[in-house]
């Protein structure tokens, strides 16, 4: 009868309604940078810039590469952006690691860099060593370690992927203990493009006291203490079991995260030209761009936030307003269909510098056809807000009509949008493609033209398949850019709300129903 109660009782524990797990919570002091793999352009200004700048001592572990020291891609990429004080630390000897000529270059680094590969190296090197004692002290003195792909699921204190046998193996005995830089958590990477959205349920069904923390590629969390700060083109994902149930919240570039309450943060509306205020959480305020070179874009972008008053505020504001400084008073500036040219040169240079301060300081962007146009990169009177050149431009004036358009599941999660394909308003907007600008980040595609207009001697066969909608990072802030017109096609007005409250970093579960 005592053996059947305990098992009673056990069972209640597991499955119960309730659970009171440990804090997880980061370092006491320092920052962590934790990447979830992929590419690392728009992480690498906000490393540089934690550890003090580009001359600050740096150094890289790439032991969880096949290749070790000889991977030099993040030291390429590090001294690519004028990192001039860089070191190497590698080896798959514990008792080199474990010695104190080794972990000299810890001893004043600024800034770890944990490079990807395969998380059972890291462990089998320096778990439990001197080394990883030396990284913790980069902490304790206020340092930044950060890691991106294996080297971000090792800063867990649960490791994830361990596994010699392959990376496909989620838990593997010997190979479940991480640094630990983040207590209490279990962290997996290459989200998106591995098809490991649901990966960490697994993880938490045996182990429900952990939170887990899932990482799109090119995002990733900068953590201080308590405060998981989301940056980059993808989704933050946040898992736990707090309640007994599974449960989890996805955020975007801008989100944050509570890691002892496991619970998001509250979008503030920051001043964001001053980078200094924010303002009460609320109704987020738009700025409408209404000037030369857009006349109905303000009407037509107005009807788009009416419907939700409680939701929105907003007021158009001139070229010379924005010079002025009028910015940071809004969260997000939407910059409608016209004329680009037209818009820049109302701007002037010092307008066009006003709205990329904005941006980067934390603001967010959303242009439509004239103002996607302006958002690009390829033309010296553009924004270059986003990593986006402009295909066949002599053709511009191809034509207006519907086409179809595909979202991607990153886009119809964004965008609130229910169906695959739609049809939709299109008038001689861009035909977006990946740019190569090395100062940029590489954005996010999140809709694609199906069909196209091809009028006015345009080739036919070019616009299938360019890019309808994109979102990237840009310094702090977000940038959502989309050729087509939603906001001139019934129906899809939901599509600009959403993208603005993404673009003010509100939590994509926040968006209500279309």
């Amino acid at each position: 009868m005592k053996k059947i109660l305990i098992a009673i009782l056990l069972t209640a524990l597991i499955g119960g309604a309730t659970f009171a797990p440990a804090a997880t919570v980061g370092p006491d002091n320092g920052t962590l940078i934790i990447v979830g793999g992929g590419d690392k352009t728009s992480i690498w200004p906000t490393f540089l810039d934690l550890i003090g700048g580009k001359d600050a001592p740096i150094v890289i572990i790439p032991t969880a590469n096949e290749k070790g020291e000889e991977n030099t891609k993040d030291q390429e990429e590090l001294a690519g952006l004028g990192a001039t004080n860089i070191k190497i630390l590698h080896t798959t000897d514990r008792n080199v690691a474990n010695s104190a000529a080794f972990v000299e270059p810890l001893r004043t680094a600024k800034g770890v860099w944990i490079s990807g590969g395969r998380q059972w190296r890291l462990v089998d090197a320096y778990l439990d060593t001197r080394t990883q004692r030396e990284i913790e002290a980069v902490l304790a003195r206020g340092g930044v370690v950060g890691g991106s792909s294996a080297g971000a699921s090792i800063q867990a204190s649960y490791l994830v992927r361990g596994a010699k046998a392959g990376n496909k193996v989620l838990m593997a005995p010997g190979y479940e203990k991480g640094f630990g830089l983040v207590k209490n958590s279990a962290i997996d990477q290459h989200i998106n493009t591995r098809g490991r959205s649901d990966s960490l349920r697994e993880v938490l069904a045996i182990h429900p006291g952990l939170l887990g923390i899932g990482l799109d590629e090119a995002t990733a969390l900068v953590v201080k203490g308590d405060v998981a700060d989301v940056i980059g083109a993808g989704v933050a994902r946040f898992a736990s079991r707090s309640t007994g149930a599974y449960s989890h919240v996805e955020l975007t570039s801008g989100g944050r995260y509570d890691l002892a309450k496991r619970q998001v943060i509250p979008a503030q509306q920051p001043a964001a030209a001053s980078g200094t205020t924010a303002a009460v959480a609320g109704p987020v305020r738009v700025a409408i761009y209404s000037d030369e070179g857009s006349p109905k874009a303000p009407d037509l972008i107005e009807a788009c936030l009416t419907p939700e008053p409680e939701g929105f505020v907003f007021k158009r504001v001139s070229a010379e307003e924005i010079r002025a400084g009028v910015l940071k008073d809004y969260a997000v500036l939407a910059e409608g269909g016209g004329r680009a040219s037209l818009q820049a040169e109302a701007l002037g240079d010092a307008g066009r510098e006003k709205i990329r301060e904005f941006v980067r300081n934390g603001g967010g962007y959303i242009g439509i056809c004239a103002g996607a146009y302006l958002a690009a990169a390829d033309r010296p009177y553009y924004l270059r807000l986003v990593n986006a050149k402009v295909v066949d431009r002599e053709h511009w004036a191809r034509g207006g009509g519907n086409v179809q358009i595909r979202f991607t599941e990153e886009g119809r999660k964004l965008l609130n949008e229910p169906s695959q394909t739609v049809q939709i308003r299109y008038n001689q907007g861009p035909l977006l493609a990946r740019d190569s600008q090395t100062d940029l980040p590489s954005y996010t595609e999140l809709a694609v033209f199906e069909t196209e207009i091809a009028e006015k001697g345009a080739p036919r066969g070019v616009m299938k398949g360019t890019s309808a909608m994109v979102n990237a990072p840009f310094g702090k802030g977000r940038v959502f850019i989309s050729s087509p017109h939603p906001e001139r096609t019934e129906g899809l007005d939901h599509i600009i709300r959403a993208a603005i409250r993404w673009a003010a970093g509100v939590p994509i579960s926040a968006n209500p129903a279309p």
